[in-house]
């Protein structure tokens, strides 16, 4: 996994898999979340993930957990996490 902060928007990008997401690189995604601290509508994009799992539920959890007042947005979710959210009944979250 790669991420990125931009644009009040964190960009995740590569394989986003339980294999893929070591201590560090989530981490790095928990510090870039807090650099979206001011933004009413912060995003977490993942147009750019190749390969995910469950990883990417636990990632909107945090996001959602690390502001739970602010409006997130989850852009370019793929197909089968958005199924995966419905199973887990967290599909509410999902705002594109």
């Amino acid at each position: 996994m790669h991420s990125e902060c931009r644009d009040e928007t964190v960009y995740l990008s590569g394989e986003v898999t339980v294999a893929t997401v070591t201590a560090q690189l989530f981490h790095a995604y928990c510090q870039q979340l807090g650099y979206l601290k001011n933004s009413p509508a912060p995003a977490i994009d993942f147009s750019g993930v190749s390969q995910a799992d469950s990883v990417c539920i636990s990632l909107m959890a945090t996001a959602k957990r690390s502001r739970p007042e602010a409006a997130w947005v989850f852009r370019g979710l793929p197909a089968g996490v958005a199924a995966l959210a419905e199973l887990y009944e967290v599909g509410g979250w999902i705002t594109s």
